[in-house]
């Protein structure tokens, strides 16, 4: 089905802006024709003086004059969803950028320049997070900034100095209240400040030693995720940052445990979900893009330190890296690129109808029709349809990666855990000589260097040796493989990260949680495969 003529078919707020904003409309079917770049952006704004006064209607004029545009080219075809995404990156990025050369002299009269020890002048670093940092924005976003200074001092006021860290301050209050401030005019972004060093309960901004110091001292691993692509947007010695950020983020060893970490995340957000009957969600449910985004990123944690291209931060150009190494087959890359792409796409458009930030599918009949229409759908139920593909595709790659290694109710969790003569078990596996085997694994269990495991390490061993002896009776010798492979598990590291490590990889080469798609539609909560032969590759690929 072709896509509207008329991109106000698809917006009650586009429709409502161009209505209330006529000039609006002439320059949207004059400049409809190109995209919209940061340059252009700029030049709107250098048309006049800014000062603190004129500031908030200026920005709010340029983000109605923007999301025209943007949306006007999007809802007729004529747009990418890079193209989308790099221009509403733009605005924020060109809206933080006039702010503080509009602010930060205006408090240098006040207050004076910000300096260190040494006498040299201090400038904010406004970070951009999450979607803004990835240069990935959705048109009816918010903006996720941390405020960085490199050192701290005092102003050179005279008798109005105040310390760079309270300068800072104010300046980051006045930058929030000038973007995210709702006047008669709207907002430009809202602003989310929750990512900084201690959330909320947090200072509203931080200087390098004290980012430094929480990162060694109380960072965690979901805030590793979060700071993958933290990218300054103001500000210099940017170096001397990423100098703090990068080994936070990325170790230089393969770092496996990462994935549990990131599990427990997702499982949050999971609880979360099923919690507010968010099913439907294309961002957070079963299959949305947020799953995508973990796929890439814990690939990004584990090797990224090894591998410095990894570190880049939008998500497909992740994917992309990812092919070319072959860490995914070229089918898993366009089956994950395709899905994201029409989840943003989607996405998009559940936000155009009414500029709220919304990710969940309408429940109105005259909604839904309108949504399938700007997708290109004849019918809604063809809309889910495909959705419906999409979802199950994510679910199942996300489910390759992301299984869990030490998951109760192994088949073989009783020829560990039970002291009971398992002769027979072990000849069915293919076993030889089983009361060797028998006795070498009732020794380790006894021996001392169990014994004296943390439940952390002993929980993870547990996981470990049953999948262990599933691979050796893979083999051709299965009982020197089971032998050879029990003489390793006595580490001579620290047992908890060399059994995560060893776990993962066993897990990964020998089991392939591989779902074939089903045929018809199906909710991707509740799908269940139509056949449970599992793929012949293997999810050693996914390592």
């Amino acid at each position: 089905m072709p896509l509207p003529s008329d991109p106000a078919q698809s917006s009650r707020y586009l429709s409502q802006l161009l209505a209330a904003h006529p000039e609006l409309t002439q320059e949207l079917d004059a400049a409809c024709a190109w995209p919209l770049a940061a340059a252009e952006l700029r030049d709107w704004l250098a048309a006049a003086p800014l000062d603190e006064a004129s500031l908030k209607p200026a920005l709010r004029r340029l983000k109605q004059r923007a999301y025209a545009r943007i949306a006007g080219r999007d809802l007729v075809g004529r747009a990418t969803l890079a193209e989308v995404t790099a221009a509403m990156t733009a605005i924020a990025e060109v809206a933080v950028a006039a702010a503080l050369d509009v602010l930060a002299p205006a408090q240098q009269g006040r207050y004076g320049v910000p300096r260190n020890a040494h006498g040299e002048e201090q400038r904010l670093i406004v970070v951009g997070m999450g979607k803004l940092g990835g240069r990935e924005l959705n048109v009816s976003s918010d903006i996720d900034l941390i405020f960085v200074y490199p050192d701290d001092g005092q102003t050179d006021g005279g008798t109005k100095s105040i310390s760079n860290f309270e300068y800072f301050t104010r300046l980051g209050r006045s930058l929030i209240n000038a973007i995210s401030d709702a006047t008669g005019e709207g907002q430009v972004f809202r602003v989310d400040m929750r990512l900084r060093p201690n959330g909320d309960s947090g200072p509203l901004v931080c200087s390098f030693e004290m980012l430094e110091t929480y990162f060694q001292t109380q960072g965690r691993e979901w805030e590793r995720y979060a700071w993958i692509k933290a990218r300054p947007l103001s500000g210099d010695r940017h170096d001397e940052l990423e100098a703090i950020r990068l080994p936070f983020v990325f170790r230089k060893y393969l770092d496996f445990g990462s994935i549990d970490a990131m599990r427990d995340l997702h499982a949050q957000i999971r609880r979360e979900v099923a919690k507010k009957d968010m099913a439907d969600n294309v961002k957070l449910g079963p299959g949305g893009i947020r799953e995508i985004e973990f796929i890439a990123q814990v690939f990004q944690l584990i090797r990224g330190g090894r591998d410095r291209a990894l570190q880049t931060k939008p998500t497909l150009q992740v994917l992309q890296l990812l092919l070319e190494r072959g860490r995914i087959t070229d089918v898993d890359a366009a089956e994950l690129a395709g899905a994201y792409d029409f989840l943003r796409r989607l996405e998009h458009r559940l936000q155009y109808l009414d500029d709220a930030q919304t990710h969940s599918l309408p429940e109105k009949p005259e909604d839904q029709a309108l949504i399938a229409r700007a997708m290109g759908f004849a019918s809604y139920a063809a809309l889910l349809a495909e959705l419906d593909d999409h979802r199950l595709n994510v679910t199942r790659h996300f489910e390759a990666v992301f299984a869990r290694p030490n998951a109760p109710n192994h088949t073989l969790d009783p020829l560990w855990t039970r002291s009971t003569d398992h002769a027979d078990s072990l000849a069915q596996l293919g076993f030889r000589d089983v009361d060797a085997a028998c006795r070498r694994l009732a020794g380790l269990r006894a021996g001392e260097r169990y014994q004296q495991l943390s439940e952390a390490a002993k929980s993870r061993f547990d996981a470990l040796v049953p999948l262990t002896i599933e691979v050796a009776a893979a083999t051709a010798d299965p009982d020197d493989t089971l032998a050879r492979c029990l003489d390793l598990f006595v580490p001579a590291g620290p047992p908890a990260t060399c059994y995560a490590i060893r776990c993962c990889s066993t897990n990964c080469s020998t089991r392939a949680a591989w779902r074939p798609r089903p045929t018809g539609r199906r909710s991707a909560a509740n799908s269940s495969p139509r056949s449970t032969k599992a793929n012949p590759t293997s999810n050693a690929r996914w390592c």
